[in-house]
């Protein structure tokens, strides 16, 4: 008997060994990508792209190196990202040594895109990142994600999820210009 006693103990044992790693592994597949996070930093350099525009030219953020860069990560489906879109394109026009204000499109649809940006009347460039490749380099994790990029090519400023008022941008656009 103290044998067949002696077998369950260890197969017990191994099964509360097996749970606690199964629980571990778990703990780090929800955990890591939290913990990992590399959201756009204040202060850090801008990692620099290259995508096409809705016309098929091809864009790069280094080439406005020199200049106040407005960038802003927008999809079709995002309501937000419209009045984001509608702030920039207000920060061009109303803020002294205009910045350039790039559009980052998330969707895989050209024509989509398209659409909304010829529905707003949009006058800056909006790049395609269809395989959402830049969008994992800036870690976009809530739309729309607004950066305020200066003529250094440090970011500066970093709104996510709620969209920046024009006002705020013009504001903030006007203090890298001092």
């Amino acid at each position: 008997m103290d044998f067949f006693d002696h077998a369950v103990r260890a197969r017990l044992r191994a099964r509360a060994h097996t749970a606690m790693l199964a629980a571990a592994a778990l703990a780090g597949v929800v955990f890591f990508p939290l913990l990992t996070h590399a959201a756009p930093t204040v202060g850090a350099p801008a990692p620099d792209f290259a995508l096409k525009d809705l016309a098929g030219r091809n864009q790069r953020l280094s080439e406005f190196r020199g200049e106040v860069v407005v960038l802003t990560f927008w999809a079709s489906y995002c309501g937000p990202c419209r009045t984001a879109l509608q702030s920039a394109a207000t920060a061009v026009t109303a803020a002294a040594g205009a910045p350039v204000v790039l559009g980052v499109s998330l969707d895989r649809d050209v024509a989509r895109a398209t659409s909304v940006a010829a529905s707003l009347g949009l006058e800056f460039p909006s790049l395609l990142d269809a395989g959402q490749s830049v969008s994992r380099l800036y870690d976009v994790q809530h739309l729309p994600l607004t950066l305020l990029i200066d003529r250094e090519g440090t970011v500066r400023q970093a709104w996510a999820r709620d969209p920046v008022p024009a006002e705020v941008l013009i504001r903030n656009i006007r203090e890298l210009d001092l």
